[in-house]
């Protein structure tokens, strides 16, 4: 009976081992994903022309000048930009009045009045400390700011004017405005 035993032992010992190795035979496979690429995007923006879009020397009361002024998304995002008018004094610069218009047909003297929607003005030229005069520069979408798309673009047409009503006092005062185009993503910016 002892060897009934320790052969039924040993046939149990050789089917557990059979058992635990044949654990190990299983079937598999494995799958790769390569290539996954990222990019950030871009904001530029620009405009044309670079500078001196609106100038005139021996202004006289009722003079105007009207010049139009394309603002371009070379970036690969969409852009919400403002515009800052920051001026060398203040005392001319609060007597010009500055207007900014989209969809002038004719960005001229003449042609300025016709048509075409108001975005600024009549208000100041600028300011020694800065005027907004299209949106917020702050960050974030804020009222008058302007959306434009990748590589997309529009044109603005800005006219100033000495108002006839102009005296004496601001007889031979000279100011120059800068107009800062600031742009951010509008992506994940509410």
């Amino acid at each position: 009976m002892l060897k009934r035993i320790l052969a039924t032992l040993v046939v149990v010992s050789v089917l557990a081992s059979f058992a635990v190795f044949g654990s190990f035979a299983i079937f598999t496979d494995t799958q790769s994903v390569p290539n996954n690429a990222f990019s950030t995007g871009t904001v530029d923006i620009s405009t044309n022309p670079t500078t001196a879009l609106v100038t005139y020397s021996g202004m006289a009361p009722g003079d105007q000048v009207t010049n139009p002024i394309t603002v371009s998304n070379a970036g690969t995002l969409q852009l919400r930009y403002a515009v800052t008018s920051t001026t060398t004094e203040n005392v001319l610069a609060a007597q010009l009045d500055l207007t900014i218009k989209t969809g002038v047909t004719t960005c001229t003297n003449g042609g300025f009045g016709v048509d075409g929607t108001v975005i600024y003005g009549p208000g100041d030229l600028g300011s020694v400390a800065g005027t907004n005069v299209i949106g917020n520069p702050a960050q974030g979408n804020q009222a008058g700011d302007r959306t434009l798309n990748a590589s997309a673009n529009e044109v603005l047409c800005f006219n100033v004017t000495l108002p006839s009503s102009t005296g004496n006092t601001y007889q031979g005062l000279t100011t120059t405005a800068t107009f800062n185009f600031q742009a951010e993503q509008t992506t994940n910016n509410p």
